[in-house]
């Protein structure tokens, strides 16, 4: 990769590597934003300074396209020359004719993205909060998960707040040398600035790789935070680092902060909600959660929002591979049987993972992205074996770090390390809706030690049919295993017959009794 440095006006914007384009805006690429913000000592207006660096290739009609909703722009200068631009601005958008760099000086109060008010601890702050598309209420940008750029700040805060942003801050005169920041999507760019207390743990190590750790609380939270939720996380790290891949940035902190979610996996500074960090009921697994979605989300990022799944499901299963890891193999088996609960439970069973029907990313945060999401994952590790699977999740990685991807490319990496093709399962359970239901009859012959199992498939019509090679099955007497075997599951067919030969006639048939597999099964004599 042939990689570039550009300067203007003294400031860098960082390394500017070509990727692919983004499709949402035809011919553009952004390579990296500088963000200049002055956050007000009262009120909400801010002033910012938005630096745009980009790319253009086949399909650029002269006009760049920024997203910016409610702000009032003051005005926009060609970077290099640093002559005024011709914009129009309808509040949404603004249209810029121009083929190279640009800066956009605006101000005003943000709807939305950044929150402006008073924390837990009755202290003044500022948090931004972008996801899904939201970085648009604050941030010039190109506001797509599908165009990653790396990202630049300075800012310029009341005495009173320190300030925590993705990356490290330029002062006035620095080069792009500040700049640390590798690619990453817009709902992840963000800053924090409050009254709070840094706390540095252990930096996290594996092989050749260090990432420093800190902790940024609100001074009343600060050792409950270390004590409890984070008292692990520089093992949290070194276990991704171990079982994935090379850390995706260079440094990690953890930020209490106002943001609407429980958590949000900001890329290099993750914001967690002040209030269940405040009222001291948080706990390990929302840190595995978000920490995990530093590889998958932040640096391996779904080119579309129907896609989520390869951000959510995957940061919920490796919460629980890392909880497993840490503290044996009952973390995981537990924490599966409970999201198939969770997902049975909810109201978006009968609609597909990849849904296509749903226009909002907000109603796309759904049971089928995160327990569905990382049963997916559990029963594709189950399929090809933990090698094999742990081996693609490397490499899927490794192929598409820094870039934006679909669940196509995760299939054919799965693919081509496993050696099998896996196009009916990524199909089946992510394109149909539901799971399989069975009615599973038996019936034996002492004559012959033969066992006929009758498999019918009750699940609606309208899901489909599935098919699962090795369903497993055990057969008891009298409290004692007798045998364990395999059947396979045909969508071809409403109903199986299946017989088996044992050594003893059994009172008792289990099917997948480990529960290793999204179905249910009544099973009668």
């Amino acid at each position: 990769m042939v990689c570039t440095l550009r300067k203007a006006l003294g400031l860098l914007a960082g390394i500017l590597c070509t990727r692919a384009l983004a499709a949402q805006q035809p011919g553009v690429d952004v390579q990296a934003y500088h963000f200049r913000i002055d956050l007000p000592d009262t009120g909400r207006v801010i002033r910012g300074w938005a630096s745009v660096f980009f790319t253009t290739g086949a399909g650029f009609d002269d006009t760049l396209r920024l997203d910016l909703v409610g702000m009032s722009v003051d005005r926009v200068y060609d970077l290099h020359s640093m002559d005024r631009v011709p914009f129009a601005y309808d509040g949404q958008v603004i249209r810029i004719a121009t083929r190279t760099d640009v800066m956009v000086q605006y101000h005003g109060v943000p709807r939305d993205g950044l929150i402006a008010g008073n924390t837990v601890r009755g202290r003044r702050a500022f948090y931004g909060d972008n996801w899904p598309n939201r970085a648009r209420y604050w941030l010039p940008t190109i506001d797509h998960p599908g165009d990653k750029a790396r990202v630049l700040w300075s800012v310029r805060a009341p005495r009173t707040m320190r300030v925590v942003t993705n990356a490290p801050q330029c002062r006035p005169g620095q080069t792009t040398r500040c700049n640390e920041s590798a690619p990453m999507p817009t709902y992840t760019m963000v800053l924090g600035a409050s009254a709070m207390t840094v706390s540095r743990h252990r930096p996290a190590v594996f092989g050749r790789d260090t990432v420093p750790i800190e902790v940024w609380s609100y001074p009343e939270d600060s050792t409950f935070a270390d004590r409890v939720p984070f008292r692990r996380a520089s093992e949290i790290v070194e276990t991704l680092m171990r079982l994935v891949g090379p850390p995706p940035y260079a440094k990690l902190a953890h930020v209490q902060s106002s943001t609407r979610y429980g958590g949000m996996e900001n890329a290099t500074a993750i914001f967690y909600d002040e209030r269940s960090w405040a009222r001291h009921t948080m706990r390990e697994s929302v840190v595995r959660h978000e920490t995990a979605h530093q590889w998958f989300g932040d640096a391996v990022t779904e080119k579309d929002w129907h896609h989520l799944w390869l951000s959510e499901g995957f940061a919920s299963y490796f919460d629980l591979v890392v909880g497993a890891a840490l503290d044996g193999d009952s973390v995981l088996q537990v924490g599966m049987r409970n999201d198939m609960t969770q997902w049975l439970a909810s109201d978006v069973v009968g609609r597909p993972v990849i849904d296509t029907a749903e226009p909002d990313p907000n109603k796309l945060l759904n049971a089928n992205v995160y327990p569905k999401g990382a049963w997916i994952l559990h029963m594709l590790r189950g399929l090809v074996g933990d090698s094999a699977f742990f081996s693609g999740i490397r490499e899927y990685y490794r192929v598409y770090r820094d870039s934006s991807v679909l669940s196509d490319q995760f299939q054919a990496v799965m693919e081509r390390v496993s050696g099998r093709r896996l196009g009916w399962f990524f199909g089946q359970w992510l394109w149909q809706p539901g799971y399989p239901q069975l009615d599973v009859a038996w019936r034996a012959d002492s004559a012959t030690s033969q066992v006929t199992v009758e498999v019918m498939q009750t699940e609606p019509e309208s899901w489909g049919r599935y098919a699962i090679p090795d369903v497993p099955v055990e057969f008891w007497k009298g409290g004692r295993l007798v045998d364990r075997r395999a059947f396979e599951l045909l969508p071809q067919m409403n109903s199986q017959l299946i017989t088996f030969s044992l050594a003893e006639i059994p009172d008792r048939v289990l099917v997948d009794p480990g529960g290793t597999l999204l179905l249910k099964a009544e099973v009668r004599n």
